[in-house]
């Protein structure tokens, strides 16, 4: 990482038309197709030279094999769940709120997407310059990775070459990642290679065996007849052809093996998108359902999976708190005694939620405020809140007075009365009838509505 107060060039990217005095960098576009194993051992190869390391072929070779639906489904689902989690920075304790608006702005979302490119696809590094907008916004450029030789420390004009300026001859620079690595992505890349190979020899078989054969039967000795059927035959469109003379017989061997049927194609296939999971996410079954699969291996899997969320995350806050503070600190943002981290995720299960929270309160008795409840569950607040809170108070103190001043209930003669069951002992007492009466005088208060008996039959 460098950053010169006293330089604010920015590196300028373009092409080799209309190219500018101050042009920097003059762009490429990444070389597509043609991938097969030995070109993709040869990239890497060439990334990992000790001396002249070439990292141009292998960062192409990414961004080709990126385009695999399987793969950019993968990646996909693995960023969202990490950007769908919320940052924020504290200062003992409190979120600081101007730190937040950057926070909350696109560009640090897009921020946080690229450092999480980096450990797939970073060869060599990343290199960042961050400057102020128009409006002030802080923001970035992400500079081309085949232009960035991180152990020479200069940005190479053109990918191929080794002639470029120094990283002090700019400011506000931000290198993450390391001068050797080749990038993650380099253990998915050799699955989508041999997938789509594969596919590629798949549609060759549709296209051949999958649609009929026009078989054309002409006379030996009638030329004009041949001319006529070919002619005929090349109009009626593209399809497998057997044109011969009367007279001569052509068998179509059919292959009966898995290869002739496509099995063979569909079951590599399938076992290629199962490798590319698990060098994501760690698992299959959060992905594509199998035929083996069961709710609590899934559920062993997903765990395994937010495990390799949380490792991301932890490499992510590493960035934020130990080299983007020191970018905030030299454009004027202060962030001492501040750190950056991840709002812990919220348990989804709402049912959940409220028999731990309702646990909380009324059995444990923890003093819990009553805004955590309209925050947590998206309950409206009343803008007569302080007045519906004084009545409810109100109301449960009448209610405490009424059963303080409930007078006892009389005693019964019927209670001095000897217990005559053999069966009872002193160690297992009996309710007494007076407490019985008690219970019958609490159910008459509640069902006030009743009519009283004396222990007769009542006539509905």
């Amino acid at each position: 990482m460098a950053r010169t107060k006293k330089k604010h060039r920015k590196i300028v990217s373009g092409g080799q038309v209309n190219r500018l005095p101050d042009q920097t960098i003059i762009l490429q576009p990444p070389h597509r197709g043609g991938l097969d194993v030995s070109y993709y051992m040869n990239s890497i190869r060439s990334a990992e030279h000790i001396d002249f390391p070439r990292r141009s072929k292998l960062i192409d070779l990414y961004e080709d094999v990126r385009i695999d639906s399987h793969l950019f489904a993968v990646l996909r689902k693995q960023k969202a769940a990490i950007l769908s989690s919320e940052i924020q920075f504290t200062r003992d304790g409190d979120v600081d709120e101007k730190i937040q608006e950057h926070i909350e702005s696109p560009w640090f979302r897009r921020f946080i997407s690229d450092i999480i490119d980096d450990a797939w696809i970073g060869v060599g590094g990343s290199l960042f310059q961050f400057y102020r907008d128009e409006k002030g916004w802080i923001n970035y450029e992400l500079v081309d990775r085949k232009h960035v030789d991180a152990d020479k420390r200069m940005i190479i004009t053109h990918q191929e070459g080794m002639i470029g300026e120094s990283w002090d001859e700019f400011g506000d620079l931000l290198y993450i990642g390391s001068p050797r690595q080749i990038g993650d992505l380099a253990v998915a890349a050799f699955w989508v290679i041999l997938k789509r190979n594969n596919v590629a020899d798949w549609a060759e078989l549709a296209e051949i065996f999958g649609r009929p054969i026009r078989e054309g039967v002409y006379n030996a000795w009638d030329e004009k007849a041949r001319e006529k059927l070919i002619e005929d035959i090349y109009n009626m469109g593209g399809a497998g052809v057997i044109v011969h003379p009367d007279g001569t017989k052509i068998n179509l061997i059919k292959a009966d093996n898995a290869s002739g049927s496509g099995d063979l194609y569909e079951k590599f296939s399938t076992f290629c998108n199962n490798e590319i999971s698990k060098a994501v996410n760690g698992n299959t079954l959060t992905t594509e359902a199998g035929d083996k699969g069961t709710q609590a291996l899934g559920t062993v899997q997903k765990d395994g999976e937010k495990d390799i969320i949380f490792f991301i995350q932890q490499r992510i806050l590493d960035i934020l708190n130990y080299e983007v503070t020191d970018v905030f600190q030299a454009m004027g943002i202060n962030t001492d005694g501040g750190k950056f981290s991840f709002v812990p995720e919220k348990n989804k299960d709402l049912t959940a939620r409220i028999a731990i929270d309702c646990k909380l309160k009324n059995e444990i008795g923890l003093i819990i405020d009553d805004d955590y409840f309209y925050e947590e569950y998206g309950i409206p607040k009343p803008d007569n809140y302080e007045q519906l809170k004084a009545q409810q108070e109100e109301a449960k103190k009448a209610t405490a007075q009424a059963l303080e001043n409930e007078p006892e209930p009389e005693p019964d003669p019927d209670d001095d009365e000897p217990d005559d069951d053999p069966d009872d002992t002193p160690d297992e007492p009996k309710p007494s009838k007076k407490k019985q009466k008690g219970i019958i005088n609490a159910l008459r208060s509640f069902f006030s509505a009743a009519p009283e008996s004396d222990g007769a039959d009542l006539d509905w």
